[in-house]
């Protein structure tokens, strides 16, 4: 099995702290023990919360590919107040994109999953109840959340979903044990435009736009944020996108452009 830059961190970490018990002694030892530990766990946290870093395992963050294309994600649906008019707006604009759909909100709006799919966008799985504690679940619990998720998105749409993303896009060393086991591929992001904290939707395309690039993928959200504001940010996105010669492409057919960076 790989080992993951998590474990060689921690062998490096252990390593050094070898070298610091045997070359130090008293106040000193202390110090130089202290400042390793902190920046080991320093360096796992932002490893938790950024996976362009790698850190526990392969995430999709960017695909290698010369093509103008991308891929748009959006996280936390279906919403009925939200997910039937940006589904009208990628039918309008000729657009595909992939929904990490949460389990719950699958089996509680079921024609509006089967909506999704039929329109020929991708479902992803983004655990059954969006716990924000997810990050700090075991192996067991996670599987059993994850795999509900799983289920749950089959039996409504006909389809398993062959990708996860995490709540919050966080990861760690159980995320990815799990998705090995239930043979999902962990998916995180190359741009994020934080659509959920700014309500000044130009403020978030300008971030968008400024870090695009071939084979990108752009995370938003259909869940919890007003349809009002989501349609008029994706439908500025999507003609400045267009205008530069993007496509937007589901996740698997970005995948297909070329290599997983």
């Amino acid at each position: 099995m790989r080992v993951s830059r998590y474990q060689m961190l921690l062998m490096v970490t252990a390593g050094v702290a070898v070298i610091i018990l045997v070359s130090t002694a008293g106040a000193t030892r202390w110090v130089w023990l202290s400042s390793l530990l902190t920046t080991c766990g320093l360096l796992a946290g932002l490893g938790v919360s950024f996976p362009q870093w790698q850190m526990f395992g392969r995430s999709l963050c960017r695909v290698r590919t010369a093509e103008k294309a991308v891929a748009l994600t959006f996280d936390d649906g279906p919403d009925p107040a939200t997910t039937p008019a940006l589904l009208d707006l990628l039918a309008r604009k000729r657009a595909r994109a992939t929904f990490f759909c949460v389990g719950q909100s699958v089996a509680r709006h079921t024609e509006l999953a089967q909506r999704i799919a039929a329109e020929g966008h991708l479902i992803g799985n983004h655990t059954f109840a969006h716990s924000y504690w997810t990050n700090f679940f075991g192996d067991a619990r996670l599987r059993a959340e994850v795999g509900r998720a799983q289920a749950e998105i089959a039996r409504v749409t006909g389809t398993t979903p062959e990708y996860f993303r995490p709540p919050m896009a966080l990861t760690n060393q159980h995320v990815f044990r799990v998705a090995r086991e239930l043979s999902l591929k962990v998916a995180g992001y190359s741009v994020r435009g934080y659509d959920r904290n700014n309500q000044d939707g130009q403020v978030v395309l300008g971030r968008i736009l400024r870090r695009v690039q071939p084979g990108a993928i752009i995370l938003m959200h259909d869940g919890g944020v007003p349809a009002e504001r989501l349609v008029t940010l994706v439908d500025r996105l999507i003609d400045q996108l267009q205008a530069q010669g993007y496509r937007c492409l589901r996740l698997d057919e970005l995948v297909a452009c070329g290599t997983v960076a």
